[in-house]
Parts: C-alpha cells; sequence; structure tokens
C-alpha cells in the first residue's frame, strides 16, 4: 500500500488531482489497509514459515528415504529366504498331490481290470513311477 500512497501524491504534486481527491484516495487506501487480513510483515512472517516448513519436509522426507532403504536392506535377504521356503513346500505339496494322483489312477486301473476278469493286472510288468 506504501506505493500507492506514494503514487497518490504524486499525482497531486504533478496537479493531475485536487487535493481533496488524493484526500479522499488516501483515505480509501487507510480503510484498505484495516481490511486486508496481512500486512506486509505478516505476509514476510508467513512466508518465512512457509520456507521453514518446506525445508522441514525435505529433511524429514530425505531422511525416511534413508531408513526405507536401510529398512529394505534388512528385510530384502529375509523376504528372498521366505520367498525360497514358500516355493520350495508348494513343490512338495504339488508333487505329493501329482503322486496321490497316480495312485490314484492306478487303483482305478487295476479295479476296472480285475473286474473284467482279464489277467492284465497280474501280468502287467508295466514300471510304475514312485
Amino acid at each position: 500500500m506504501k506505493q500507492e500512497r506514494l503514487k497518490v501524491l504524486s499525482l497531486l504534486e504533478e496537479g493531475k488531482i485536487t487535493a481533496d481527491e488524493a484526500a479522499n484516495l488516501l483515505e480509501k487506501l487507510a480503510q484498505a489497509d484495516n481490511h486486508h487480513f496481512i500486512n506486509d510483515e505478516r505476509a514476510e512472517q508467513f512466508e518465512e514459515s512457509l520456507q521453514r516448513f518446506a525445508k522441514n519436509a525435505e529433511c524429514f522426507a530425505k531422511e525416511l528415504g534413508q531408513k526405507a532403504a536401510i529398512a529394505y536392506k534388512d528385510v530384502e535377504p529375509k523376504l528372498k529366504k521366505a520367498s525360497q521356503t514358500v516355493l520350495e513346500k508348494t513343490a512338495a505339496v504339488v508333487d505329493e498331490i501329482a503322486h496321490s494322483l497316480h495312485e490314484s489312477i492306478e487303483k482305478a486301473k487295476e479295479k476296472e481290470c480285475c473286474s473284467e476278469g482279464d489277467t492284465c493286472c497280474e501280468d502287467d510288468n508295466t514300471p510304475k513311477p514312485n
């Protein structure tokens, strides 16, 4: 608002406005000053606070990133080991299911063969998987 006041005084000095007009304009500028929620000093304080906040947020983010990297390095081998264990156990279960299915199929074939009265079950020398 300081620049606006100087402009009004300059216009008065140049004779472009009258003293009454200048007084009226200065009064309106004073009223406008009272209606501002933030004056220049408060605006500067706010800007400084905002800059401090931004700097603190940047430091926090950097520190958080470093801690996350450390945590990842600590957890990564454990996750790999857990993944390997899950894979091994899953493979074992799949093998067990495959073996069980194979046995069930063989038993079904035996029942079918024996129920027909054939001697195929007794004479079958085909190797059976373990």
